[in-house]
């Protein structure tokens, strides 16, 4: 990710709103050619220290005529993050220097053209010392400042996949920036619902959660900023659950981000329909193949006045959230909730009955694995009544009747 000292947006007061720094086809085709060598200047660079590195970076980006110092060093940042540079370990360096400088003391001054009383010849001298050492004085010079941020040697780069990539990851880097300073954020989500839960959970970010109408979910997040936790570490675990939550869909933010000195905000903006493209891969649809598989049925021969439909409702009580594996609704508006519990450790088990008996009064059937029968005997008793058993694959005709036997 990029710091602040690299971020770029623009404050749109008279709309209130941020707008970070976006890099597009239209407006800026040119700089697809330039991205490309950047890559390959990388590739080409190993060996060769940080400081050259950017050197070379930096003259190609210069050939740009609309390329602000802080989108270079954004984009600089970005290729290093994809880069392995040799750090000084155990302080060879400082060991190195001390010895070469001790040697070259004791023929102090050196010159490059002895002359009168000056006689020591720094060249032979060199020769000198690395015989001494036993090693050539080129290797002996690369590793004399090692130490030295500057002087870090490129070991590896794994790059990105095109030049559009880069420029796709810059984008997203600048929304992420942003960030940095947010105050508050709220998210609505309709679609991809677990992986939305999972991300802010693993971002161990401060949040409430709301059930709109037309299966919309709000969820409210302390931000950065707040006057509950003003930190840095808590606005960068903001920052990295964009690009996550960029591989979902039907979606939306708004972000209160504090500029300048904290008395005033703007509004940062942003939806899944942006056309900003995530480095993540896309979340999974399904956990399992027996969940796949019973989808796959239903697809084909769906039972008559049910539809089904995947994680569709998230259920809510108080801060505990649990998100059925499917959701089946009658015609009449009737809803009846299905969780497939296949394999399970005994960790596993006891996390899943402990939330299923939160929320006993929801409509939840178990689909459940033959052979551990007993593991679920402390469940509530409308749900031990409504488990339907499977060997290997979910039979849709078992789910049929159950459905059936519950409408007489």
């Amino acid at each position: 990710m990029l710091t602040s000292e690299e971020a770029l947006a623009e404050f749109d007061f008279a709309n209130g709103a941020i707008l970070p720094d976006r890099l597009t086809r239209q407006s800026h085709a040119h700089y697809l050619p330039i991205a490309e060598q950047l890559i390959q200047s990388y590739a080409n660079s190993l060996g060769a220290t940080r400081q050259r590195v950017h050197q070379r970076a930096e003259s190609i980006l210069e050939q740009l005529p609309d390329c602000p110092l802080r989108r270079m060093a954004a984009l600089i940042k970005l290729l290093d993050d994809q880069s392995v540079y040799e750090s000084d370990r155990g302080r060879k360096a400082a060991k190195l220097r001390k010895q070469v400088f001790q040697a070259a003391a004791k023929r102090h001054p050196l010159v490059s053209i002895p002359s009168g009383v000056f006689t020591s010849d720094q060249m032979r001298v060199k020769r000198e010392i690395a015989q001494q050492l036993g090693q050539p004085w080129r290797t002996i010079e690369r590793m004399l400042f090692s130490d030295v941020v500057d002087f870090h040697p490129l070991k590896a780069f794994s790059g990105y996949d095109s030049a559009a990539s880069l420029l796709a990851r810059y984008n997203v880097a600048q929304v992420q920036a942003c960030l940095y300073r947010a105050t508050r954020m709220t998210l609505w989500a309709k679609a991809d619902l677990k992986a939305i839960v999972r991300i802010i959970k693993l971002s161990r970010l401060i949040h409430t959660i709301r059930k709109l109408d037309h299966h919309e979910y709000q969820f409210t997040l302390a931000g950065p900023a707040s006057n509950l936790r003003s930190t840095r570490r808590y606005g960068v675990a903001m920052a990295k659950m964009i690009p996550s939550l960029l591989a979902c869909e039907d979606w939306r933010i708004a972000a209160s981000v504090s500029i300048g000195s904290g008395q005033k905000s703007l509004l940062l903006s942003l939806s899944s329909e942006d056309g900003f493209t995530s480095p993540n891969p896309k979340p999974d649809e399904f956990d399992s193949e027996i969940e796949a598989d019973l989808m796959k049925k239903w697809n084909a021969s769906p039972i008559e006045g049910w539809t089904m439909q995947r994680e569709s409702e998230l259920l809510v009580r108080h801060q505990k959230v649990f998100l059925p594996d499917f959701q089946l609704t009658h015609v009449s508006g009737r809803r009846v909730h299905l969780e497939i519990i296949g394999y399970w450790t005994p960790e596993y088990i006891a996390a899943k009955l402990k939330t299923l008996h939160e929320f006993a009064e929801e409509p939840i059937w178990l689909i459940v694995q033959k052979g551990k029968e007993q593991d679920l005997s402390s469940l509530p008793e409308p749900m031990l009544a409504s488990i339907i058993w499977y060997k290997t694959k979910v039979s849709l005709q078992d789910l049929a009747e159950r459905l059936q036997k519950s409408d007489s």
